[in-house]
């Protein structure tokens, strides 16, 4: 039976404009000088009044030696789309209330491609930890002292990577699917990091001539009637809740590897364990009922959704996945694969089937 998405996320907030700076044109080498002070000082007070506290940092204080104990450089690297808001923002938010518990001790959150990140590291730059997903070969990792673990994240019984949200796929269709599980005239949601197609062989279902887009390309093939199927993510799910659509939707319980993971990439102990603090307090129930609010599930506990679809996609926890330090050839491989074996290759299938955990 198809069900009804309700209405759950408002429309965010438009930002105001920028007042313009007022442009000044000194003539002589004295108003020069005096005109590079004074954007100096502009600068300064811009950061400390206006740019750290839209960041999350107003509470934070730069001043005194006495204040100051450690900052934890964070990257966060989006490598899949999210739910209904920014994942960073989310952690920007969570480091302002993780940093009152902890005087002098402050998370730097810094958003930044996989591409800049995987380059920056090869070149031998490390943050103290980092948020990311599939297609960041993440380095100089080391053991995360943390009760909670993903097998997809572990090496030798050692934990190296630890997932702090997730999504899931889906398949959303105007109604019922068929019972021999062949999908026609459907349209596969595929990011560059992600295996819709894994999931869909997984869980037993083939393809006949569908059709692959970028995720927002195939969200409007499917809104605008090109499509029966569209084979997508949670962030399709809140889509079509916020357009009050009636889909039904099928979660893909078969395979997953939509999570945002943290490693811990710190070269001194201080900075580790200051890491792996703030790492326990975002995996700490209290945050994780939290990730409604952006949309995005929980790997270990179940919030409550207004939406049946996210409920029902957060129900879903025994899915296989691959491990996030696969080598990027091997990844290219399995993503071949993947497709193959969603078009009912059977050889495929047993290959990708070896690879997952």
């Amino acid at each position: 039976m198809a069900k009804r998405e309700e209405n759950l996320f408002l429309k965010n907030k438009e930002k105001k404009p920028e007042k313009k700076r007022k442009k000044f044109l000194p003539e002589r080498s004295f108003f020069k000088g005096a005109a590079g002070v004074f954007f100096c000082a502009a600068a300064l007070a811009f950061a400390f009044c206006f740019a750290l506290p839209r960041a999350g940092y107003s509470e934070r204080k730069f001043g005194g030696a006495e204040n100051y104990k450690c900052i934890v450089e964070l990257w966060h690297i989006d490598s899949f789309e999210g739910g209904v808001g920014s994942r960073a923002e989310f952690l920007l938010k969570r480091a302002a209330e993780f940093e009152k518990t902890r005087a002098g001790v402050f998370v730097m959150v810094t958003p930044m491609t996989a591409e800049t990140a995987s380059e920056r590291m090869a070149a031998g730059e490390y943050p103290d930890a980092v948020s990311y997903g599939y297609g960041v070969e993440v380095r100089n990792f080391s053991p995360i002292a943390t009760e909670k673990k993903s097998p997809f994240g572990t090496l030798d019984g050692k934990v190296y990577a630890v997932p702090w949200c997730r999504g899931g796929y889906a398949i959303l269709s105007r109604g019922e699917l068929p019972q021999d599980k062949i999908l026609k005239n459907a349209v596969v949601s595929k990011g560059e990091y992600t295996q819709p197609y894994a999931a869909l062989a997984e869980s037993g279902f083939v393809l006949e001539n569908a059709a692959e887009k970028a995720p927002l390309d195939a969200y409007y093939r499917f809104v605008g009637g090109m499509a029966d199927i569209l084979v997508g993510t949670q962030r399709d799910v809140n889509r079509l809740n916020a357009r009050g659509e009636t889909v039904c939707i099928t979660p893909l319980a078969g395979y997953n590897d939509l999570h945002q993971y943290f490693s811990v990439t710190a070269e001194s102990s201080e900075k580790k364990y200051y890491a792996e603090t703030f790492i326990d307090y975002v995996l700490s129930d209290s945050v994780q009922r939290k990730l409604p609010s952006i949309g995005m599930l929980s790997p270990y506990i179940a919030p409550a959704y207004g939406a049946e679809g996210l409920n029902a996609m957060q129900a879903e926890k025994d899915f296989k996945g691959i491990s996030v330090f696969t080598p990027a050839a091997v990844y290219e491989e399995f993503s071949e694969n993947a497709r193959r074996a969603a078009e009912g290759d059977a050889d495929a299938l047993k290959k990708i089937k070896n690879l997952l955990v």
